[in-house]
């Protein structure tokens, strides 16, 4: 799965959930274009996977509403790279590396590492 793969994976959920809400009367239009707006500002073609996971936080943080999207794909980030990284840093702590440890515990929780996609999703 690409990058683009991802953000188009986000949007569609995104347009199904406004159309569930629209359906049932739960959000109005007005709400519906403005997620759908700060969706695609937010989420560009050509992002790569750490801007993604960047920028995926920000979409429930003004539309809580997204949260039932967002949050599975926060989740896999975390059970995914966070795991991957603990593992390194145990590694580097018995080498002795700490500096190195570290380093890479805080580019985990600043979601500065590189990403390879090795999640469950598949492209479509």
């Amino acid at each position: 799965m690409s990058p683009d793969d991802l953000r188009q994976q986000v949007e569609l959920a995104v347009v199904e959930l406004i159309k569930k809400k629209l359906a049932d009367g739960s959000m109005t239009e007005e709400r519906s274009q403005m997620i759908s707006q700060n969706v695609l500002d937010t989420l560009q073609p050509g992002m790569s996977f750490e801007e993604l996971y960047r920028a995926l936080p920000r979409l429930d943080d003004a539309f809580p509403e997204l949260s039932p999207v967002i949050v599975p794909h926060l989740r896999e980030y975390e059970d995914h790279i966070t795991q991957q990284a603990a593992g390194t840093v145990r590694e580097l702590i018995k080498q002795g590396q700490y500096d190195a440890a570290i380093k890479l515990s805080k580019n985990v929780v600043d979601q500065r590492v590189n990403l390879v996609w090795q999640g469950r999703g598949q492209a479509s």
